[in-house]
């Protein structure tokens, strides 16, 4: 289990995974992301169909609901430059919301490698234990991970115990993709919430409206319904 000395956002999590020293020094025994063992990922996530573009990406969290395991939604999916946002909870001070739901474009982001793909990512952080990956695997052509990390926030009043927090995570995408997905709570429970949320939502197609009546449809002429 990974534990980091003071807090820093999932996205920072991610790169400090794959930038650190003995990341960086294991990149050439990388293996490669066909070589993932098969296994089912977790919570049904082989069954979606997930959007390669923002606009789908956005359509999709927009969907999602307003509330999960307890906590209430905080406004509409948020696009910051590579990544689109969903969270629920207020956000802890030092450990922001306790449920939070990202999907980041390592082409646009300015964070990781423009050539990265879900792929490689995945297949990178299991070779670092700062990642904490616990399990991984592949599924058809979809890739996933999922990790525990203890972050831990150091006061600086003598004697003031550190903060401590473990943060639950789980990231999955497209092998050849650019687009990443990733999810952490602060609990396994919330984590399960809100990836089932995730996926009843991308495999539930957005709500129809039923056709509108054609004008005249039921215009007969009058001789005929009179006989």
């Amino acid at each position: 289990m990974a534990r980091f000395s003071v807090f820093v956002p999932l996205v920072a999590i991610l790169v400090l995974a794959v930038t650190s020293p003995k990341a960086m020094h294991a990149h050439m025994a990388t293996p490669a992301p066909s070589s993932l063992p098969e296994a089912a990922a977790p919570f049904g996530l082989g069954k979606v169909a997930l959007p390669s573009d923002a606009e789908g990406v956005a359509a999709l969290f927009a969907r999602l609901p307003e509330e999960l395991d307890g906590e209430t939604r905080n406004g509409v999916p948020d696009r910051q430059g590579e990544r689109v946002v969903a969270s629920y909870g207020p956000p802890d001070a030092m450990f922001g919301p306790p449920l939070s739901l990202q999907a980041i474009n390592f082409k646009d982001g300015d964070f990781f490698p423009k050539d990265f793909t879900a792929g490689v990512f995945v297949a990178r952080v299991i070779e670092t234990a700062d990642y904490g990956a616990e399990t991984f695997g592949r599924e058809g052509n979809l890739v996933w991970v999922r990790a525990e990390t203890t972050a831990g926030v150091a006061c600086d009043k003598p004697g003031t115990p550190e903060l401590i927090r473990p943060i639950y995570t789980l990231a999955w995408g497209e092998a050849d993709s650019p687009w990443l997905f990733t999810a952490a709570s602060f609990t396994p429970e919330g984590l399960e919430a809100l990836v089932t949320a995730f996926v009843t939502t991308a495999t539930d197609a957005p709500g129809t409206p039923a056709p509108a009546a054609t004008p005249g449809a039921d215009a007969t002429p009058t001789a005929l319904r009179d006989g």
